[in-house]
């Protein structure tokens, strides 16, 4: 009985991710740590570390996309571009491009901060799309992304 509900629980945790694109973002509006969520602080005092001054707290303000990948074929270098569309930019798209090393898996943090926050405003739309050497494998977007 033992070996059975083990095999079912590997069974079920090594079919319980799927998705091999996966976009995780947070927005730093405010430089003062929040109290009240635990995550919220964790992220806040993970983008504010080192900022001592308010100058350097104000230029980590903005927003951060955390992409993550797996089930590459791991022989192919990995591309991901990120297009986006802030407030003060209409509809006007902005792109990031990276090309990393072949891998079968990956992470990749995206920042919208400093400047191009301060001057572009908070982003609107965004998509992101993920490439296996030339090969499009995955793609996310925002709701708002057409």
């Amino acid at each position: 009985m033992r070996v059975f509900l083990a095999a079912l629980a590997l069974m079920l945790v090594s079919c319980s991710e799927t998705e091999t694109l996966r976009v995780r973002q947070f927005h730093l509006r405010d430089n003062r740590v929040a109290n009240g969520n635990d995550f919220i602080r964790g992220e806040m005092n993970k983008r504010l570390h080192g900022a001592v001054t308010l100058e350097e707290r104000e230029a980590r303000k903005g927003q951060y996309y955390t992409i993550s990948w797996h089930g590459l074929s791991g022989s192919r270098e990995v591309k991901v571009v990120f297009e986006y569309r802030q407030v003060m930019s209409g509809a006007n798209e902005k792109k990031m491009v990276k090309i990393m090393l072949a891998s079968r898996e990956g992470k990749l943090e995206i920042q919208v901060i400093g400047e191009a926050y301060q001057k572009g405003g908070r982003v609107l739309a965004w998509r992101v799309t993920l490439f296996d050497g030339g090969e499009r494998v995955a793609q996310k977007q925002s709701y708002l992304w057409d």
